[in-house]
C-alpha cells in the first residue's frame, strides 16, 4: 500500500511537472538611453537642442509574453508590451503590441493591436537604423498629414485580425484587417481607421525580399502605404535597399534608400544609409518638398545584451521644404533648410 501511494504521488508530480513545462510566461524588455544634439536652420540662425533621450538604437519597452501547449501541434499565447521613456519615466501603457494568438500547422492568428504589414519593412532588418534615433527611417518613410488626413496606422493598428501563413520554402505571407469601430450612422466618417493590408516575404540563404501594401479609410482622403525591401548578406556586409510610397488624397511622397550594415569585428558594426525623397501634390505653402537624408553610425556590443552606439545624420530639405527633420529635433523654419544631429547612447536588453 505504501509503495502504491508513493508511486501515485510520483506520477502526479510527474504529470504536474509536464503540465508546467507546457506553458511559460516571460518578462522581457529594453532600456535604451543616450545624449542627443540636434540643430536646424532658423530664420535668425541655427536653433539647437541638447537632450537626454530614449530609443536611440532600439525602442525602450517592458513586456510580458506567454505560451501554452494545447496539444496536437496547437499553441495559445499572449503578448502585452508597453513603451518606456527612460529619461522621464511615467505611466506604462500597453500601446505597443497587445495580442492574444493561436498557432499551429495553419500558421498564426493574432487578435488585438499589432504592427501593420507595411511597417515590418521599415525595421532594422531592412533599414540600417530602423525607426530609432537620428537615423530614424520614419522621417522619410512615414506619411505627411494632408487635406485633414493624419494616419494612425503607419506603425500599428488597433482592433486587428493579423494572420501569418506557415513558412513554405522561404515564402511567407501576412494579412491584416482592422476595424475602425465607428457607428453605422456616423455618416462620412463611419469607415475611418478601417485598415486592410498584406505582405509577402522570401528568405533563403543570404537573400531577403519583401513587398507590402496597406490602405486606411478616412472621409478626408484614404491613406495608402506601399513598400519593397531587400537585403543581401555579402561576407561581412549586409547590403540593403528600401523603396516606399505614401499617398493621402492627391499628395504623394516616394523614397528610395540604399544602406549597409558592415561587421568590422565580432563586436563592432558600422551602419550607413542614404535616402532620397520625392514629393508631389502638396501646395507650395505646406512646406513639403523633395528631401534627402544621410546617416552613419557605429554599434559596439559589450555582451549579448548590452551595446554602446553613436550616430550622425543630416536631413536636407529642397525647394520650399521645411517638413523633414533629424529625429528628436526641431524643424527648419526657412525654405530648403536642413537639420543635423548626433547621439551617443547605451542599450541593454533583458
Amino acid at each position: 500500500m505504501k509503495k502504491f501511494a508513493f508511486a501515485a504521488v510520483a506520477a502526479a508530480a510527474m504529470v504536474a511537472g509536464q503540465a508546467q513545462a507546457q506553458s511559460s510566461v516571460t518578462v522581457f524588455g529594453v532600456a535604451d538611453i543616450g545624449y542627443v544634439h540636434t540643430s536646424a536652420n532658423g530664420t535668425s540662425g541655427n536653433v539647437s537642442r541638447d537632450q537626454l533621450a530614449s530609443d536611440g538604437n532600439t525602442s525602450s519597452r517592458l513586456g510580458f509574453r506567454g505560451t501554452e501547449d494545447l496539444g496536437g501541434g496547437m499553441k495559445a499565447g499572449f503578448w502585452l508590451e508597453g513603451a518606456l521613456a527612460i529619461d522621464s519615466p511615467g505611466s506604462l501603457t500597453l500601446q505597443r503590441r497587445s495580442t492574444v494568438e493561436l498557432s499551429g500547422s495553419f500558421g498564426e492568428i493574432r487578435l488585438g493591436r499589432d504592427y501593420v504589414p507595411t511597417f515590418t519593412n521599415l525595421t532594422v532588418a531592412y533599414h540600417p537604423f530602423g525607426t530609432n534615433g537620428v537615423g530614424n527611417a520614419g522621417q522619410l518613410f512615414y506619411p505627411v498629414s494632408a487635406n485633414g488626413t493624419s494616419s494612425s496606422t503607419h506603425v500599428r493598428s488597433n482592433n486587428g485580425i493579423n494572420y501569418f501563413t506557415p513558412n513554405v520554402a522561404g515564402f511567407q505571407a501576412n494579412l491584416m484587417y482592422a476595424y475602425g469601430e465607428k457607428l453605422s450612422n456616423a455618416g462620412a466618417t463611419q469607415n475611418d481607421d478601417t485598415y486592410a493590408g498584406g505582405r509577402i516575404s522570401y528568405a533563403n540563404g543570404p537573400l531577403n525580399l519583401a513587398v507590402a501594401t496597406g490602405k486606411t479609410k478616412y472621409a478626408t482622403g484614404n491613406y495608402t502605404q506601399s513598400n519593397f525591401a531587400a537585403n543581401y548578406q555579402l561576407g561581412a556586409a549586409k547590403l540593403m535597399y528600401l523603396w516606399g510610397e505614401n499617398k493621402v488624397g492627391v499628395t504623394k511622397t516616394t523614397s528610395n534608400m540604399v544602406g549597409v550594415q558592415y561587421k568590422v569585428s565580432d563586436t563592432g558594426e558600422i551602419r550607413a544609409a542614404y535616402t532620397a525623397l520625392k514629393a508631389s501634390g502638396f501646395v507650395s505653402t505646406a512646406g513639403v518638398d523633395d528631401a534627402s537624408q544621410a546617416t552613419v553610425g557605429y554599434v559596439h556590443n559589450l555582451s549579448k545584451r548590452t551595446a554602446l552606439y553613436t550616430n550622425y545624420s543630416v536631413v536636407d530639405n529642397k525647394g520650399t521644404g521645411k517638413q523633414f527633420v533629424v529625429g528628436g529635433g526641431d524643424k527648419a523654419t526657412v525654405a530648403g533648410g536642413n537639420s543635423t544631429g548626433y547621439e551617443f547612447g547605451v542599450r541593454h536588453s533583458f
